[in-house]
């Protein structure tokens, strides 16, 4: 037993001192930055009375450009209020607002804010009745 031990050990420490040494050389790694894309996700959704409404927006794009996040409806609604808060696993910077919501435009992200993935909670009122909403961004 102790010979065939003997003999293994000397084939193994053996096969380690005369192994080819790995190839050295250059490795050269060329790496592409692909940006991601500027998406909105909303349920659909009717605003009848004072509405909250679950907004995801994610900016992959890296350009820092900022952006516009609008809504889409029958009969004017009035945006009432807004919070935000980055997405679970997301690094993100949470918008800053270049302006006051006006018309359809919710919010309008500065530079070099909103990116990532963030949660959104944009609490809509109608102007008048009811009316189906949908969200926009660009």
């Amino acid at each position: 037993m102790r010979l065939v031990l003997r003999r293994t050990s000397i084939t193994v420490l053996a096969a380690l001192f005369l192994a080819a040494p790995a190839g050295a050389g250059t490795i050269i790694v060329k790496l592409t930055f692909v940006p991601g894309k500027l998406a909105v996700k909303a349920a659909p959704t009717t605003v009848a009375g004072t509405t909250q409404v679950p907004v995801t927006i994610a900016d992959g794009r890296g350009s820092g450009d900022g952006w516009t996040l609008k809504v889409n409806s029958t009969n004017p609604v009035r945006v009432v209020g807004i919070t935000a808060r980055c997405a679970a696993n997301s690094t993100c910077t949470l918008p800053t607002a270049v302006t006051t919501p006006s018309g359809n435009i919710v919010l309008r992200a500065a530079r070099d804010t909103g990116m990532g993935v963030m949660n959104l909670v944009v609490t809509l009122a109608p102007q008048s009745g009811s009316t189906p909403v949908s969200f926009s961004v660009s």
